[in-house]
């Protein structure tokens, strides 16, 4: 690549590490506005308008060097808050948002008058936050408060974890698909009833909404021929008004060329992150969509490889821009301002082949170029299909401490996708989601994350006979005084009825999130692309899409309680070590002078060693786990489970005492679906061989696996090709995902200590990347202390 791209690259990087991370609350205040005004109005002729309010008002900027242009908020890396979901939030940290532990977001005095005078009188009780406060059951808020669960996260943020349809997008431009609902609401009578009424109203709000967003880029165009006016040098002027031509055209209509193509999506992206301040709208099968334009202009020469790279490149950073804002409890559980846009590349294609082309190597390459947190870049790797060439430049990238892409077992994404009910007619198509989760373009709808269950917890609740160690209170159900269990059966029946009775507890959270989003949280901009919706009238958030998934559970913990059982059976029951008298009173005073049994709980086998003994309650456990969250159904589908337990092992495990496993209480839990930090010591494949065991494809939502590697593993030919040798290893054992941090613990280290050193350090946090020096110390610490492989057998 010549100079002059990096040149421009490094400039736009050296910019957004320059920009510190603020609060932005012009957009609620513009929501505010237009709720204000629609007073009335059914809810999703409101929120299209205020959404058409916000495209039409917010400040917008063009960046130097920039060839791609816009932005959510009025700087980048500034997080905005929807009014209509969390109002609350900003009120309870006024005085701390900016210092808070968890991703401070800097707010200015200016913007707390206006947020305070303008914005939260209007939405006290009203935002879906407060209208879940005021509805929370009780078992659910004793188990909430108890931190046995954490289920308040989706009611702060909206949608988001879905990959929105690309292929429409590109092919009609919302100008295209708003002429759609022009026609479908053109075929409609108010006469014919509520729910033609329904619809109506529905095709109103996506034409309002189309409007708005073709309004936001036109204002692009007209701010760059503005600058263009101004500007003397005359290269830049030419990029300029090439800005302008650019936005005046799409996203409005089907893009000519890939330089459109990428400026339609970016433009879209960032509409619908407006829209609900989520994280995760996924930008897919990026190499699939854009192959064509890509290769028109390669062959026509409007456009060399670098110029296409430069542009690839360019929209990495742009990307990177968007930050999620959340409470801070929230962020706690997805520590490093965690947005998660999930771009995939490699897999099958329609008929099963190798689906890698030019720009599968070059999305990989954008990370390497790029090298800042997000897009959170994947690969589907097909072992049968893909080629050695691009495992190799993963690995590569990898090798650099890039931390992705992460990788992923085409075979079982595909399985995950089936058990989902989509046919494998479609289901090759699927893309990774979020952090792990699986999702399909266009398609379906579900919220894969929506909340959080503490195996660890399951396991101290019944250690406990269910009172929380913490408090003292009784926070789950009772299931026996533990030393009056006479066998092994006794003790996991227990288990089972813990795990049932947090599973129910979660399954009552859902209902009230179906129920508080299918009123107050329509999605019009997202709607636009998921072409079921137009079809029948109905919005994503009331079951639109194609494929309607029941919402998934999120498990964290799983070496905790792995370990835990072992450990039991071990040295209670088969070996008769301890009796669970001792154990008990051990646990009641957190090993405190109890050191020998700890060492005794610390000794018994443990997951992450290819051991049976142990490795068989991954399979046993975990499979009655899914069965169980599998029978509760919702409007949407049965629910789903998945094992991405993100930052959340760091502040769940602050309510969980003493283990089995000889965890003490209050430290984190383990991390992904690996084991323990220190206690896998055989290397990577006996790792890999007991995380083989999980029910993988049954966790529909993914499955989160970190692995640290020492850097000197890989290097040379020789590290690289063990490297792939382990990858492949992964999708021939059916291991849905791994991911790898290859960094030495003295660099971890020193940042802690020197954090302007390492300001664009990048550290694997769960299924998501971030800026090592903006986690909290204790998410930092948790990292440094992750088993260090230094081999691979």
């Amino acid at each position: 690549m010549s100079e002059g791209y990096m040149n421009r690259i490094n400039a736009l990087r050296d910019n957004y590490l320059s920009h510190r991370v603020e609060m932005d609350i012009l957009d609620s205040y513009y929501v505010t506005e237009a709720f204000k005004a629609t007073e009335g109005q059914p809810w999703q002729i409101q929120k299209a308008t205020a959404m058409k309010n916000v495209y039409e008002k917010k400040p917008i900027y063009i960046q130097d060097n920039e060839l791609l242009v816009g932005g959510v908020a009025f700087k980048p890396r500034a997080g905005i808050l929807n009014p209509d979901s969390a109002c609350s939030v900003i009120e309870k940290e006024l005085d701390t948002i900016s210092t808070r532990k968890y991703d401070p977001f800097y707010l200015s005095e200016e913007n707390k008058k206006l947020f305070m005078e303008e914005v939260a009188p209007y939405w006290r009780g009203k935002c879906v936050l407060d209208r879940w406060d005021a509805m929370m059951p009780d078992d659910v808020r004793t188990m909430r408060d108890g931190g046995m669960l954490y289920v308040d996260k989706k009611f702060v943020r909206g949608y988001g974890e879905n990959t929105p349809g690309w292929r429409t997008l590109l092919k009609k431009g919302i100008g295209g698909i708003k002429k759609e609902a022009e026609q479908k609401l053109a075929e409609l009578d108010d006469a014919d009833g509520e729910d033609v009424l329904k619809k109506i109203t529905f095709y109103k709000s996506l034409i309002i909404t189309a409007e708005g967003i073709i309004a936001l880029a036109n204002r692009h165009a007209d701010l760059a021929e503005q600058m263009a006016q101004e500007e003397t040098d005359e290269n830049r002027k030419a990029e300029l008004l090439r800005i302008a031509e650019i936005n005046r055209r799409v996203p409005e209509n089907p893009p000519r060329n890939y330089y459109e193509a990428l400026q339609s999506m970016l433009t879209y992206e960032y509409c619908l992150f407006m829209e609900q301040n989520a994280s995760s709208y996924n930008l897919g099968r990026m190499d699939q969509y854009l192959i064509d334009y890509y290769n028109k202009d390669i062959e026509e020469g409007r456009m060399t490889k670098d110029e296409a790279q430069e542009l690839l490149d360019c929209f990495w950073i742009k990307i990177a821009e968007m930050g999620l804002f959340q409470d801070g409890e929230s962020a706690a559980f997805s520590a490093g301002y965690n947005m998660t846009v999930q771009v995939t590349a490699g897999g099958i294609d329609k008929n099963g082949g190798d689906a890698v082309n030019d720009l599968s190597y070059m999305t990989i390459q954008a990370t390497m170029d790029a090298a800042l947190k997000e897009p959170n870049m994947t690969v589907r790797y097909n072992i049968a299909k893909n080629p050695d060439s691009f495992l190799r430049k993963a690995a590569e990238c990898i090798r650099m401490g890039r931390t992705m892409p992460a990788v992923y077992d085409d075979d079982e994404g595909i399985k995950m996708l089936l058990n989902k009910g989509v046919p494998l007619s479609q289901a090759w198509d699927w893309t990774p989601c979020g952090c792990v989760e699986t999702n399909l373009e266009g398609r379906l709808k579900s919220y894969t994350d929506i909340g959080e269950i503490s195996m660890g917890g399951v396991i101290d609740m019944v250690m406990n006979n269910g009172r929380s160690r913490k408090t003292g209170e009784v926070v789950s159900i009772q299931t026996g005084d533990p030393r009056t269990f006479k066998t092994f059966d006794d003790f996991m029946t227990a288990v089972k009825k813990q795990i049932d009775y947090f599973v129910h507890t979660m399954a009552t959270m859902n209902s009230y999130l179906d129920y508080l989003s299918e009123k107050y949280r329509p999605v019009a901009a997202l709607s636009l692309t998921y072409p079921n919706c137009m079809v029948t009238g109905k919005d994503y958030a009331n079951g639109g899409a194609t494929f309607n998934v029941g919402n998934g559970i999120n498990i964290i913990g799983q070496a905790d309680i792995i370990n835990s059982v072992a450990a039991v059976k071990s040295l209670v029951f088969d070996e008769q070590k301890l009796t669970m008298s001792e154990l008990c009173e051990a646990l009641d005073h957190n090993f405190d002078g109890y050191d020998k049994v700890q060492d005794l709980c610390m000794s018994a086998p443990k997951y992450g060693n290819d051991d049976s003994y142990v490795d068989t309650f991954a399979s046993k456990i975990y499979t009655y786990l899914v069965d169980q969250i599998e029978t509760y159904d919702s409007p949407f589908g049965h629910l789903t489970a998945g094992m991405l337990p993100v930052s959340g092992n760091v502040p769940i495990g602050k309510s969980v005492g003493a283990l089995p496993s000889g965890r003490k209480a209050w430290l984190p839990l383990a991390d992904g679906i690996g084991a323990t930090g220190g206690t896998d010591v055989k290397g990577a494949t006996a790792l890999l061989k007991s995380v083989s065991n999980l029910p993988h494809a049954r966790f529909t939502q993914g499955t989160q696996m970190n692995l640290k590697l020492d850097p000197k593993m890989l290097e040379g030919d020789q590290g690289l090709n063990n490297m792939m040798v382990m990858l492949k290893t992964q999708c021939t054992l059916g291991i849905y995902h791994t991911q790898y941090n290859i960094v030495n613990r003295e660099i971890l280290e020193d940042a802690q200590i020197h954090p302007k050193d390492h300001r664009d350090l990048l550290v694997r946090v769960a299924g998501y990347t971030a800026f090592f020096v903006e986690l909290g110390k204790d998410i930092q610490d948790d990292i440094i202390q992750r088993t260090e492989i230094d081999q691979f057998n």
